[in-house]
């Protein structure tokens, strides 16, 4: 009887357990998905009702002067949403450092972080969808169509590398998500400058990219020049920070419009990431 008694009376332990397990595991993960529903709707909210310096970006001059003979400036940083991220947001931002660590030797996206205060800017996933250019062709005396034929070819440079971006080319500055212009000269020695929009998420909005046709002493600058720092600057449109090594495209004082591995890797990272702070706890 007593053997009988205990049998009965684990089947019984044993079946609380087959109901109480699945319900206390369902009402855990409502839980999270609650936390994660409300800071999101908090951070919408925030971000709709406070405008930050973010949204001015574009007219903000760069600060990273680059030398000759033909650089180019750096977009400036923004500021990312402040608050006491998730769990699950910290395991997100741990695992895309852990990448970064894993890539460093062959991309160079670690200046990137360092320039934007530990966030991944690039465009947002657009689902195939190209980014739409605009050409502010004949407005600059001076301008020449091949000119415009040189930025068309630095574009394809960058769609052949399948580096997860593609263009179209539209005809009104309304629906561009990057605009290309043409000046005389810049009045410091510079050659090409990119101007980038983006909010506090890291998503980029809109780029403007402004080519000088003369140096800033004068001189015509020959086409090899003007499509290297088209290349360049179009690295910079998508998101792409200075490399510290000459051979690539994207070193300040660009020399090549041809775009090394490391070039395609680090563009190929960058859209392999979520945009966003990355920011953990050993980042101060």
């Amino acid at each position: 009887m007593l053997a009988s008694g205990y049998s009965l009376t684990a089947y019984s332990s044993h079946s609380m357990k087959r109901i109480l397990l699945p319900a206390l595991t369902g009402l855990l993960l409502l839980a999270v998905l609650a936390d994660r529903v409300t800071r999101t709707a908090s951070t919408t909210l925030s971000a709709r009702t406070s405008p930050t310096p973010a949204d001015t970006l574009a007219a903000t001059p760069s600060r990273q002067p680059a030398p000759t003979p033909l650089p180019a400036a750096q977009p400036s940083p923004s500021p990312v949403p402040t608050g006491e991220p998730s769990t699950l947001d910290r395991l997100a931002r741990l695992a895309v450092r852990r990448q970064l660590t894993g890539a460093a030797d062959r991309t160079y996206l670690d200046s990137l972080i360092a320039t934007t205060d530990s966030v991944i800017r690039r465009w947002p996933d657009r689902n195939g969808a190209p980014l739409k250019v605009f050409l502010v062709e004949g407005d600059t005396p001076g301008y020449l169509p091949r000119m415009g034929a040189l930025v068309r070819q630095a574009l394809g440079r960058w769609i052949e590398a399948g580096v997860g971006v593609s263009f179209s080319e539209v005809r009104d500055t309304a629906e561009a998500d990057i605009i290309v212009r043409w000046i005389d000269r810049f009045d410091i020695d510079r050659a090409g400058q990119t101007d980038l929009t983006w909010d506090q998420a890291g998503r980029v909005r809109r780029a403007t990219i402004s080519l000088a046709m003369h140096s800033s002493a004068g001189a015509d600058l020959t086409d090899p020049a003007l499509l290297s720092v088209a290349v360049h600057e179009t690295g910079h449109a998508i998101g792409l920070p200075h490399s510290a090594d000459s051979n690539d495209v994207m070193f300040p004082s660009t020399r090549t419009a041809r775009l090394s591995e490391r070039d395609v890797r680090t563009a190929q990272l960058l859209y392999q990431l979520p945009p966003g702070s990355i920011k953990g706890e050993e980042n101060p």
